[in-house]
C-alpha cells in the first residue's frame, strides 16, 4: 500500500479506507457522492430568469386559468354538498317548538 500511496501521492490510510469500502459495498462505494445539504431553492437561476422574462400577459393568462380551475372545483364541491343535503337532510335534527 505504501508503494501505491507514494506513486499516486495519496496517504496510505486513505487507500486502506477505500479498500475496506470496496470490500464491503463493491464498486458503488467508490463512486462520488453529493456533499452537503440539498438546496432549498425552488427555482434555479435559469428558471428564475425565464420567469422574470415571461411577459406580463402570459403570467396573467396563467393566473386566470388557475383561478378558473379553483372556481370550477369550488362549484363542484358546493353542488355535491347541496345534493348530499337534499338526499340525507340536515345533520342536526330540527327542534320542535314547545
Amino acid at each position: 500500500m505504501a508503494e501505491v500511496a507514494a506513486r499516486f501521492d495519496v496517504l496510505a490510510a486513505q487507500i486502506s479506507v477505500w479498500r475496506s469500502q470496496f470490500e464491503r459495498d463493491g464498486i458503488t462505494a467508490l463512486k462520488s457522492h453529493p456533499k452537503g445539504r440539498p438546496s432549498k431553492m425552488k427555482h434555479t437561476k435559469k428558471q428564475a430568469r425565464q420567469l422574470a422574462n415571461k411577459s406580463e400577459l402570459d403570467r396573467l393568462k396563467e393566473e386566470l386559468a388557475k383561478k378558473n380551475q379553483e372556481l370550477y372545483d369550488t362549484k363542484l364541491e358546493r353542488d355535491l354538498l347541496k345534493k348530499s343535503l337534499s338526499l340525507f337532510g340536515p345533520s342536526k335534527p330540527e327542534r320542535k317548538p314547545k
